[in-house]
């Protein structure tokens, strides 16, 4: 197999730089041959990488990095129309994604897995202009997306825990939504919204324990308005995955929605801000359109 690899130094607060090394003699060792490196140095590069590597015409794109990497990478080779199957080294935080590929934060099983060379197809979903792989959160979980990505400070999933809490202290809101869909249109005051194509968001919190990336829907899940205490005890099911019967939450599956707010909605899409104030997301599922070696 030929290979272009691209590595987010920066991915796991440096462990994309420290691992770097370590990875490339694990894949090369099991015969995958490197024929370019390229390392990203600032937001967006990774998109842009991708995209102009799909030009090349690798027999794969290895991307080393964590759940922002793989949303760019996502983005660069869906904005390129597709081609070489993307492949996935976890040295992330969260590692979100990988965790659905069956490998987590695994680099070196990943290694193994991208050396066996089989194509799968995934599904992959489009907000707007841009494309996500994972989730899009809106509202609370994105204020504390928001929080942990300015605490590069502390090195370890305990972020998560820290920027919950602090987003729980200072930032806390009920805007109210529109989520319309096929079936029913719902009109609440909310904590969040998630909008889901795997089931792990933020390391460990199961959002959408039925959610899976080959399914053809997306899983939502919508918290109505909770208090901060109402919030520090769904925490707990949330982890479990056993929140979808708690009288404040509504989940659905569907193929397409619309989220509306005229007070203006934070947004994540996999871990990365995409919006401070959206008024209006358009969100369809793009089934099997991606392409991984996994």
């Amino acid at each position: 197999m030929r290979a272009a690899l691209i590595i987010n130094p920066a991915a796991g607060r440096g462990a994309g730089r420290r691992l770097a090394p370590a990875v490339i003699d694990c894949l090369t060792e099991l015969g995958v041959q490197i024929q370019s490196r390229h390392f990203s140095r600032a937001p967006g590069d990774v998109t842009r990488q991708v995209a102009e590597q799909m030009a090349a015409r690798r027999d794969a794109l290895i991307v080393v990095g964590g759940d922002g990497s793989v949303h760019e990478a996502v983005n660069g080779w869906m904005q390129a129309g597709g081609g070489a199957p993307l492949a996935l080294v976890p040295v992330g935080t969260g590692n979100d994604f990988t965790k659905m590929l069956g490998y987590g934060s695994d680099w070196r099983a990943a290694c193994r897995r991208i050396a066996q060379a089989t194509p799968r197809q995934v599904d992959a979903a489009r907000c707007n202009n841009f494309y996500f792989v994972n989730n899009l959160g809106i509202g609370f979980d994105a204020r504390v997306a928001m929080a942990a990505n300015r605490m590069q400070w502390l090195h370890s999933r305990a972020v998560y825990a820290v920027a919950m809490l602090r987003t729980l202290c200072f930032n806390h809101a009920t805007p109210q939504a529109r989520v319309h869909h096929a079936a029913e249109t719902l009109d609440t005051a909310i904590t969040l919204i998630a909008v889901n194509n795997g089931c792990v968001e933020g390391g460990a919190f199961v959002l959408a324990p039925q959610a899976k990336i080959d399914d053809g829907v997306l899983d939502v899940v919508v918290a109505r308005a909770l208090s901060r205490f109402g919030i520090l005890r769904l925490v707990p099911r949330v982890l479990r995955g056993s929140h979808i019967d708690h009288p404040a939450v509504h989940s659905f599956t569907t193929d397409k929605l619309t989220i509306e707010s005229d007070e203006g909605l934070p947004v994540h899409a996999d871990g990365e801000i995409r919006y401070r104030d959206a008024r209006r997301l358009e969100i369809e599922v793009l089934p099997q359109r991606l392409t991984l070696l996994a």
